[in-house]
């Protein structure tokens, strides 16, 4: 019997010790992205690809939802004579002026179950290549992406790229 008690023991002292190891991510609600690649394929379709963070997973938009905004925002830049990057302005005929953006929607991704957090990649196909416009040969992409809850996420930039 003592046997027994003793093999208990140790079993349960096993359960404690494998069970206080695993830890559960804890992210703020908030999400937060880091840019990892941007790869150009020939001259007509490139991939962006970031990596995210949200503690309370409300990432991505339902497919039916058409009120939302588009919660993955890219912004175009490019680089001007002084070295720096600046925003690309649309002058219509009205002459407003107006940034390029291209945006994209995150399918939902909020994970059944009482822990929420999330943490993975997106990757964006974009099929249209940077616009070139005469003198703007490097671009870049400011990028950030807004949750369900209207959080907003640090902005990061691409490297530069050549058109």
């Amino acid at each position: 019997m003592k046997f027994y008690k003793i093999i208990f023991l140790i079993l349960v002292l096993a359960m404690l010790a494998i069970t206080s190891c695993v830890k559960e991510k804890s992210f703020p609600p908030e999400p937060t992205i880091e840019f990892l690649k941007y790869v150009k394929y020939a001259n007509d379709s490139a991939d962006c690809v970031i990596s995210f963070k949200d503690g309370d997973g409300d990432i991505g938009i339902n497919q039916g939802d058409t009120i939302s905004k588009d919660d993955f925002v890219m912004k175009y830049l490019y680089k001007g004579t002084d070295g720096n990057f600046h925003p690309f302005d649309i002058v219509d005929t009205t002459a407003v002026m107006d940034t390029l953006f291209y945006s994209y929607r995150i399918p939902y991704l909020t994970p059944d179950g009482q822990y929420k957090a999330l943490d993975g990649e997106i990757k964006a196909k974009l099929r249209v290549p940077p616009i070139y416009v005469p003198g703007h040969t490097i671009v870049k992409f400011e990028i950030y992406i807004r949750d369900r809850s209207g959080h907003i996420s640090n902005r990061v930039q691409t490297n530069e790229i050549s058109i």
